[in-house]
């Protein structure tokens, strides 16, 4: 019968806002049950209204389901974030091996440029031996500009 009357109570105070429905209705609201009659007043404060329509059952939360519940979204949340903080240390190991890779790659190249050109050089070396060009032993002069 409460939870009837507290329906009721919201139901009156809901339409209580629309003129025209203020007008028809008395000043009292009869809420019947299977035992009879009862008289419910119209001017019921709203916080008491509030009250009674929001009766909050506490024992219906502390039943070892609620709180498996609760457990399997706590597991959820964890998983998810343990997931992103992995994604972003792999993220920043894979920009510090890039790194090392072009730093390595532009060590390859320059020491192949150094091959290539000391290359090149034992090979004018060999083909002025073959011409029969001898080394001069005057050092060479340079050329300010």
């Amino acid at each position: 019968m409460k939870a009837d009357t507290a329906v009721l109570l919201f139901l009156q105070s809901y339409f209580s806002r629309f003129k025209s429905f203020g007008k028809k209705r008395s000043d009292e609201v009869v809420a019947a049950d299977h035992a009879g009659e009862v008289k419910v007043p119209q001017n019921i404060g709203f916080r008491e209204l509030v009250s009674n329509t929001l009766e909050f059952d506490i024992g219906s939360l502390l039943r070892p389901r609620s709180f498996l519940y609760i457990l399997a979204g706590m597991g959820v949340i964890l998983f998810q974030t343990y997931n992103n903080l992995a994604i972003n240390n792999l993220a920043l190991r894979n920009e510090k091996l890039r790194e090392q890779i072009q730093m390595t790659s532009s060590v390859i190249t320059s020491q192949e440029l150094k091959i290539d050109e000391l290359h090149s050089i034992r090979n004018i070396a060999q083909d002025a031996v073959a011409l029969g060009l001898v080394p001069s032993s005057i050092p060479p002069v340079e050329l300010m500009p």
